[in-house]
């Protein structure tokens, strides 16, 4: 409404003539997600320049019309760096890594500088696509351009590293960091987490705490898989008590599926099944696929009867389901309900789903 009453102003006065009046309203409508109204703008005027180009394509981009975006990117007259900025972090947020990289490189060949923009969305793409040696071009380049770089720059190269593997390099971009923000904390902690850094990850979050800095969901998810893959279980339930009352972070999904599979790997299948009758939304597949695979580490048959039974109600068609039920039965040498579970699994879904499933048995 504020914009209508706005734009109704302008033209009343005349205004719309003066070009930069007429790309603030193609911005401002763009970013109020009216992409086909700043369109109509920008449609009337007689010589749309670069920043009415950036604008429009900015708009599309947030209201997820990246088609048409890429579109008015290639008929532009001229781009400049927030061009080619805007249409490289549409491609990543909508996960075209690859084509957001391809668009990077051929900024770089056309001799422009990229932006921030460019930058960190270029270092996402790296960073899920694994390809570090690219990244580490864009690190060398960040250290050779930028005297300060800024928090998301930061965050971006942290995570780079911390997603391929390279931890300690992580640690030392992190430690060298000039500004850090609850992202660049969670880029960390999650990364060492997930490649087995359990006990770093738990350090790293201590000294979070020391620091001031407000822990989200993210970075409890991230300590929670750290203290799982490590074996600290006292920990992790220290933590996970006291998420809600003393931080004030709301207990998802998620963290209740790091706690089963924690507990489920150290054999309290009881405490894990408790912990899942507390819960005030029915376990998903993670929650009761933790408990399943701590059945089929400490053999525990009648849990896993109960977790298998919540998999089939959630998906009646997880093969992996039922091949794991099999092997805890033959494990315990019941082989009459081993035949019973294979004929189940031939009469509801054949052979062809057995490997697809989102339990992890790995001991």
């Amino acid at each position: 409404p504020l914009a209508l009453s706005l734009h109704a102003v302008a033209v009343t006065r005349n205004l719309l003539p003066f070009a930069h009046v007429a790309n603030a309203f193609v911005s401002l409508y763009g970013k109020n997600g009216l992409p086909d109204s700043a369109r109509r703008v920008f449609d009337e005027m007689p010589t749309p320049d670069v920043i009415s180009y950036n604008a429009l394509m900015d708009g599309y981009i947030k209201a997820g019309r990246l088609g048409l975006a890429m579109k008015e990117f290639h008929r532009m007259p001229q781009r400049d760096a927030v061009s080619w900025g805007t249409v490289i972090a549409g491609c990543a947020k909508v996960g075209q890594w690859e084509e957001a990289v391809a668009l990077f490189d051929r900024m770089r060949g056309e001799g422009l500088g990229p932006d921030d923009v460019a930058l960190t969305a270029v270092l996402s793409c790296c960073a899920h696509l694994g390809a570090l040696e690219k990244g580490r071009e864009v690190h060398e380049y960040v250290m050779q351009s930028r005297s300060r770089p800024n928090v998301f720059l930061c965050t971006g190269l942290v995570d780079l590293y911390a997603k391929c593997g390279c931890v300690e390099v992580a640690q030392e971009v992190f430690d060298w960091c000039p500004v850090r923000n609850v992202f660049t904390w969670n880029a960390l902690i999650v990364g060492l987490a997930m490649h087995g850094h359990g006990t770093v990850a738990v350090k790293y979050f201590n000294r979070m705490l020391v620091e001031g800095v407000r822990p989200d969901g993210v970075t409890f998810l991230g300590v929670l898989i750290g203290c799982s893959h490590a074996g600290l279980v006292d920990m992790a339930k220290r933590i996970f008590s006291e998420m809600e009352g003393r931080y004030g972070v709301s207990r998802e999904l998620k963290h209740y599926g790091c706690m089963a599979d924690l507990l489920g790997r150290a054999g309290l299948i009881e405490e894990a099944m408790k912990m899942v009758e507390k819960m005030s939304t029915k376990g998903d597949a993670y929650v009761w696929g933790g408990i399943l695979a701590g059945c089929r580490m400490h053999g525990n048959v009648e849990a896993a009867e109960v977790a298998a039974r919540h998999l089939l109600e959630l998906n009646p068609e997880d093969g992996g389901v039922y091949s794991v039920l099999a092997g805890i039965y033959a494990d315990a040498g019941r082989w009459e309900d081993v035949a019973r579970v294979r004929k189940l699994m031939d009469q509801r879904i054949g052979r062809r789903n057995v490997g697809c499933s989102s339990i992890t048995t790995d001991q």
